[in-house]
């Protein structure tokens, strides 16, 4: 008997096999075949796709702590992902200092649909939902482009994050901006199910669409955080934006216009907590804890995680240094031992650990967690942690935070016993809530209807 009649000579109707097949076409409940699915006969609604650049009104060139103004063309039906592009050039000799350290020349990006800002995007929160969202191989391209690794051309220079740019040497780094699109499903769908989100501009073709980019003072980009060696006014940001540029066909366009109460749809959003420069204790060789709540009251989307992340800058001197236990130990850093979210005063599911928020937990919510970490180099450390609160990233299981009057977020990090003569610091602690909004396009315009 070959194999592949093992199945049907043992079909009998009956078990977890009768459960899941038959051998009846009018058998009743949803029957289907492997051979003619639904992805051979269905159709989709014709449209198309390109890929344009979308004009800044004041032109490409930023300085520090100045913004660019980006407007969208009218003429688009769907605005899908976008995308950065940024050369950089020194007009002094430069040190990048991080593994993202041209990424920090961006203070903030803002999604702005007529008068109304939709989504503020930090710079941490760039980092936290490329981190999470982007495969190794994706993320890896991410870190060594916004750390200064590839020329204009595309060419990488440079071997370390350390590498000096000489006079008049460009670099160059692109992105996607994780604006109200996400990329988490299968990159090979199904035909069937395929599906485009963004800005849905032909819904509301009377409201004009903005992004608009801050670049971060010289002092941020430079001292104290260390991005870069320095920064003077000889250097140049030539900035430009990209997007998908989506057409429907007439007769889809039409009927969403005519919609009588309008089209509500779901947009991916996110809102945005941190602490700067948190005090922490453990210096003199005794190592410790620090016990941080973040308020976050203000956080008010359909939620299913919380991005949380630790810049750890903390420098080691090669003796003096001590575990907890008395053992030298000279590249330990600040972690995460635990997080706690209370929702009105009562916690959503206990402390969890670092470990897990790290490990298990993200990766069975469809969800990555990529970390560059130098144990030894204080300037390329930095976790990240995924609080989770729904099932999957996303799903219907997720928490509608705008319900709970009071949010707050405790964490317990790590602190690492060294020398008094060593430096104990953490640059900032972050949390980006993920999750969703829904906007109603309705009479030419949109807005945000509810959380």
């Amino acid at each position: 008997m070959s194999g592949a009649t093992a199945a049907h000579a043992s079909y009998n109707g009956s078990g977890t096999q009768g459960l899941a097949v038959t051998n009846k076409i009018n058998d009743t409940g949803d029957v289907m075949s492997v051979f003619w699915t639904k992805d051979k006969t269905t159709k989709q609604l014709l449209h198309g796709c390109s890929l344009i650049e979308i004009p800044s009104s004041g032109g490409s060139t930023a300085t520090p702590g100045s913004n660019l103004t980006f407007t969208m063309n009218s003429d688009m039906d769907l605005i899908g992902d976008l995308y950065l592009y940024v050369t950089l050039r020194f007009g002094t000799t430069n040190s990048i200092r991080k593994e993202y350290g041209l990424l920090n020349l961006f203070e903030r990006i803002e999604f702005q649909c007529g008068t109304q800002i939709w989504q503020t995007l930090e710079f941490a929160d760039i980092l936290a939902l490329n981190t999470t969202e982007l495969s190794e191989g994706g993320y890896e391209r991410f870190i060594l482009s916004s750390g200064g690794f590839y020329d204009a051309s595309g060419g990488t220079v440079g071997t370390d994050f350390e590498a000096t740019s000489g006079t008049d040497n460009t670099r160059a780094f692109s992105f996607r901006l994780p604006l109200l699109t996400r990329n988490l499903g299968p990159m090979l769908n199904n035909y069937s199910s395929i599906s485009e989100s963004g800005f849905l501009t032909a819904a509301a073709p009377n409201q004009t669409v903005k992004i608009r980019i801050y670049t971060n003072k010289t002092s941020v980009m430079a001292s104290p955080n260390n991005m870069l060696s320095t920064f003077s006014a000889l250097d140049t940001m030539d900035v430009r934006l990209f997007g998908k540029h989506i057409i429907m066909c007439n007769e889809e366009r039409e009927k969403i216009r005519s919609i009588p109460g309008g089209i509500a749809k779901r947009l991916k959003l996110t809102q945005y907590r941190d602490a700067i420069a948190p005090s922490v204790v453990g210096d003199g060789g005794s190592g410790g804890t620090c016990n941080l709540e973040l308020d976050c009251d203000h956080f008010s989307l359909y939620a299913s995680h919380i991005i949380i992340q630790i810049f750890d800058n903390t420098t080691y001197i090669e003796t003096n240094n001590y575990r907890l236990d008395g053992s030298s130990y000279n590249d330990e850093c600040c972690t995460l031992i635990s997080a706690d979210l209370r929702l009105n005063s009562t916690s959503f599911c206990g402390a969890l650990t670092g470990g897990m928020m790290a490990g298990p937990l993200p990766e069975s919510m469809g969800l990555y967690v990529n970390n560059f970490f130098s144990r030894t180099d204080p300037h390329t450390r930095t976790l990240v942690y995924v609080f989770p609160l729904a099932d999957k990233a996303f799903s219907g299981s997720g928490v509608p935070l705008n319900r709970f009057d009071n949010i707050r977020l405790s964490l317990r990090i790590y602190v690492p016993a060294i020398s008094t003569t060593a430096n104990v610091e953490i640059r900032r602690v972050t949390a980006t809530c993920v999750g969703e909004t829904t906007a109603l396009y309705k009479q030419g315009a949109a807005s945000i209807s509810m959380y």
